[in-house]
């Protein structure tokens, strides 16, 4: 049953947006669906010799947790300039060296892009610029660690997908060692 929907938006706050729609369903009842649209995101995994930086954070709405350097795309703002603001407000560091790792669309319910980024020769040139609901302390850990641990590390579920097939996998390892500059 093929129909084009008509969707409303029904909320919308500097980041997020509600959309609803009716929909006929099979029975040829109607229920009213909703969409919730995120701003896209960015994720880094900065290298800094031959350790991965990561962040033990805490925030008001969750306690202590290790995660991945990142956080919103701006509006107007590209996801590469994006991830190096990031990189450098959370870890006071810059990279010389920045890869696309990967593109994660999610569309659904839910639906936004995440970008993860590989930021090589990661080095501190700065205090952390920390917003005032943050709280981040920079970790390092090695490619083994962080594949070992990934289970309990805050990541959407495709990037979680893609880490545990580099640890199973490989060829998957390798693609994920050379990405980060660790091959050799």
């Amino acid at each position: 049953m093929s129909q084009k929907r008509k969707e409303k938006l029904v909320f919308k706050s500097d980041w997020h947006r509600i959309y609803q729609w009716r929909q006929r369903l099979y029975d040829g009842s109607y229920a009213t669906f909703e969409r919730f649209e995120r701003p896209t995101v960015v994720l880094i995994l900065p290298v800094s010799g031959r350790k991965i930086i990561m962040a033990l954070e805490e925030q008001p709405t969750f306690k202590r947790i290790k995660g991945l350097i990142g956080g919103v795309v701006e509006k107007g703002e590209k996801p590469l300039t994006a991830a190096k603001r990031e990189l450098i407000e959370e870890t006071g560091m810059v990279a010389h060296t920045w890869k696309l790792v990967g593109k994660y669309k999610y569309s659904g319910r839910i639906s936004y892009t995440l970008y993860l980024f590989a930021a090589l020769g990661a080095k501190k040139v700065t205090e952390q610029h920390l917003d005032p609901g943050e709280r981040i302390k920079v970790i390092s850990t090695t490619l083994p660690q962080l594949l070992s641990s990934i289970e309990r590390i805050r990541l959407d579920d495709k990037v979680k997908i893609d880490m545990l097939k580099a640890r199973y996998e490989p060829r998957r390892r390798r693609e994920l060692e050379k990405a980060l500059g660790l091959s050799g």
